[in-house]
This record gives C-alpha cells, structure tokens and sequence, in this order.
C-alpha cells in the first residue's frame, strides 16, 4: 500500500494562487482531506522537481532554514516559518464524499480493470485554493500534472486555517458517491420447445362385411 496521503493535481490561478485538486488515497481514512498552510506548504515541496544541483527558490530558501532534511512534519517548524511562504488556505469543494465505506472499499479492492474501478469507486477528492506571499514559491511546479504527496495538517490550530463553520459549509454542498446498482445476471431460461402433440392415428373403420344374399332357385310350375 502506498504511503501517499494524496494524489495532487496543481492547477494555476494567477501568479500568487494555485489550486490543489486532491485526491484522497487510501494510506489513511477515504474521507480525509487536509486545509492547513503546514499541508500547503509540504504539498508545494513535494510537487517541486528533485532538487540536484539546480533547486528552485521554495527548496533553496527551506533549506536555507533546516538544511537539506526541513522538518516540515513538525508542528513548530510551521509556527516559525510558514508564513514566509502561504499566506491563506481556503477549502473551496469536496467531491465524492463516501458514506458506505465498506461498499466502497468492496468495490474497490475488488473483481475488475483500473479503469473500471476508478469509474465506478473513484477516490475521494477536494479543492484547495492556496495563496502564497510571493510568485516565486510557485516556481517549478508542474501545472496539470499529477503527483503523490505524504503532506498532512501538521499544525491544525494554525489560526489562519478555515474556520469549522466554512469547512461545514463546503461539506453541506459536497456531492457524495452513490455504489453503483449491482447487475443481477438474469437466467434466461432456456425456452423449451413444446413436443408435438401426438395425433391419434384415426382407426379406420374396417368395411363392413356384405351379407352374401343366398338367392333359393325358383322353382319351376310344372
């Protein structure tokens, strides 16, 4: 199993937003999604090319701060130094929310093509619109091309996060996966071909016997 949290596809808004479309994958529960600046900022890392000798500014300047290895799973990493880089989250849609899970992870993990299952049981997936303090930050981030992230909310009580009254709001418009209507096969029964009925061969009435009429010779008068 993947140690993915999510499955990011970043689509660019103006040169100081970008939009994380996010799907969920199943390292953790298929309803999570994340809000905070802390999983913006780990999300932003892991979209950016592997560093080698050219980084780009977001990797230059985070090792700048905790050289090569940034803690950013730590919560006081991003007390300290998120603000630097992402400005504001906002939690814009979640789509697909899952009520059944067992029917889902069923259908998931069972009988089929990928194609198929991704149709049918597709993974949960959210909109984050993520606003960063300066363009550069953006720089080498592959738009419209999707990638895994193991980022999470690091520091949740971030006092800039969506308020429980927005996320609440989002989810009462989200759309909610349905399991697909399980086709019974149906048995045609083989038809079966009425046998003939018999015809009753008619008896043929033998003819009747003609009675042999015995004429008496006439007597002759004398």
């Amino acid at each position: 199993m993947s140690s993915d949290t999510y499955y990011i596809l970043p689509r660019s808004i103006d040169d100081h937003t970008v939009e994380l479309h996010c799907a969920t994958s199943t390292a953790g529960g298929v309803n999570d999604y994340a809000v905070t600046r802390s999983f913006a900022l780990m999300a932003l890392q892991d979209g950016m090319p592997y560093p080698g000798t050219k980084k780009t500014p977001l990797v230059r300047a985070l090792h700048e701060i905790e050289g090569d290895t940034p803690p950013v799973w730590e919560e006081a990493f991003h007390r300290e130094h998120v603000e630097k880089f992402i400005a504001s989250t906002e939690l814009v849609e979640r789509i697909g929310i899952i009520d059944d899970e067992r029917a889902w992870y069923e259908g998931r993990c069972g009988d089929g093509s990928d194609e198929e299952k991704n149709r049918a049981f597709p993974l949960h997936q959210f909109v984050l619109r993520v606003r960063v303090t300066e363009p550069r930050w953006l720089e080498g981030l592959s738009f419209d091309s999707r990638y895994g992230t193991t980022a999470f909310d690091a520091w949740w009580n971030d006092p800039l996060r969506p308020t429980n009254a927005q996320m609440a709001a989002v989810d009462r418009k989200a759309s909610r996966w349905k399991a697909p209507k399980k086709t019974t096969a149906k048995k045609t029964a083989a038809t079966k071909t009425a046998a003939p009925k018999k015809t009753a061969a008619k008896k043929t009435a033998a003819p009747k016997k003609t009675a042999a009429k015995k004429s008496a010779p006439k007597k002759s008068a004398l």
